[in-house]
């Protein structure tokens, strides 16, 4: 097995200047976020704060970053399986010695730092996927190919979820896309996009009053199709099976979400809250939109914030991260951040659907993938049009095990992209 002479190419030049951008200015707005008002003093310079660690982190994550793109692409598919191995058994490590925090058993304890193994579970699952998908003679079509793949999702789906993490719970989900991107049916798509429609509605209306408008809507559907037998089955299926999943969302959403999750839910959907709530999630909420809103056009101006950096925002430098960048740089300065998130997006597209392997393409769709959902996730509970479940936003919020995670994820994705000429003979 020897490489072509043109199997290499300069490292994509527009995915590492936003990594750049987005992880320095990271590290000024968590800066932003402690700053006190005074000058810069020898205390300031300290590991007590933040963006003294996250500077540490970036530096830290940057010689990764230059150790992964010396790395020949076949040793990081040789890897692949045992780095998923990895990050199952510290998640089910985390579950028995982790440390609780705010609801959540996710982090591992190691003295010095604190590691967060559901953050690289993404990262070991996308090269779990990508090397299960370079299988020769790999099509995607019997179900046997289709439980590995859900299995190889599902399981530290299910592990995360038991540590009560529900936003990288939902980050997991996302793999579908890359599954359909892969041949899976749109249909899949379509159905999950009915159950969150349905989901909601379970939620603001009552429950029975949904199952009587499924049964009338499905039972007209079945009259007016009577003579196609496949299209009776799936409008019956689909109303028995919308009857129990409405009923079966009302139950969970009581019975089995905490209280601080349901309270999560309601303040979203604008439904009667508990005093907890009001004084807790729902102000915080109020807090990050007054913050972002404050910012208007062109923003207050760098280090001139006061609703973060006062903190009437909570968790200003991890899940809120975004409402100082938008009090601070105002629309103008968010419309930019997106815009380079989009750009960055955009360009590991064209990286992925140029790959001539399937392991660098399924990888760097599931990048993709899992960068879009946080950011989509992020910014919307930071301006409330989602609930507040605390999930980073990507290069810019505190904290190592995040900021290193997505680094292995670009700098992987870097890697393949430049040997994509690599053909094995």
């Amino acid at each position: 097995m020897q490489p072509n002479k043109r199997g290499y190419d300069p490292i994509d030049s527009t995915v590492l200047y936003c990594y750049l951008f987005l992880v320095i200015l990271g590290i000024l707005s968590i800066f932003a976020s402690e700053y006190n008002g005074s000058a810069i003093s020898a205390s300031m310079l300290n590991f007590k704060y933040s963006y003294i660690k996250q500077t540490v982190w970036a530096l830290v994550a940057g010689l990764m970053m230059i150790s992964i793109l010396g790395f020949d692409r076949r040793i990081l598919q040789l890897i692949s399986y045992p780095m998923y191995g990895m990050v199952i058994v510290l998640l089910i490590l985390v579950l028995l010695v982790g440390q609780k925090t705010k609801g959540q058993q996710n982090w591992i304890n190691l003295g010095a730092f604190k590691l967060q193994p559901s953050e690289f579970a993404k990262f070991g699952t996308a090269m779990a996927l990508a090397k299960f998908f370079d299988t020769p003679r790999m099509r995607f079509i019997t179900r046997k190919e289709h439980l590995i793949a859900y299995a190889i999702i599902g399981l530290p789906l299910l592990l995360v979820a038991a540590q009560g993490d529900a936003g990288s719970g939902l980050v997991f989900a996302a793999f579908i896309f890359v599954l359909n991107r892969e041949g899976l049916s749109d249909l899949v798509i379509f159905f999950g996009l009915y159950m969150i429609v349905v989901s909601v509605l379970s939620l603001m209306i009552n429950q029975y009053l949904i199952i009587a408008i499924s049964m009338v809507l499905f039972s007209v559907l079945i009259y007016w199709n009577w003579m196609n037998k496949l299209l009776v089955k799936v409008f019956a299926i689909l109303m028995i099976g919308t009857c129990f999943y409405t009923y079966s969302v009302s139950y969970i959403f009581n019975n089995v979400l905490e209280k601080h999750q349901r309270d999560r839910i309601n303040v979203i959907l604008g439904k009667e809250m508990s005093k907890e709530a009001r004084r807790g999630i729902a102000y915080n909420l109020n807090q990050s939109k007054i913050a972002i809103g404050s910012g208007g056009i062109i923003g207050k101006g760098y280090l001139q914030g006061t609703q973060t950096r006062y903190n009437y925002v909570p968790e200003t430098s991890t899940d809120f991260i975004f409402s100082a960048i938008g009090e601070e740089w105002g629309f103008m300065g968010s419309i930019i951040l997106i815009g380079v998130y989009v750009l960055m997006l955009q360009r590991l597209l064209l990286l992925a659907d140029r790959q001539r392997s399937p392991y660098g393409r399924v990888y760097i769709y599931s990048v993709v993938a899992i960068i879009f959902t946080h950011v989509v996730i992020n910014i919307g509970m930071t301006i409330g049009l989602l609930p507040v479940i605390g999930i980073p936003l990507p290069f810019l919020s505190y904290g190592g095990s995040s900021l290193m995670s997505f680094t292995f994820m670009i700098a992987t994705a870097l890697k393949l992209d430049s040997e994509r000429r690599m053909t094995m003979r």
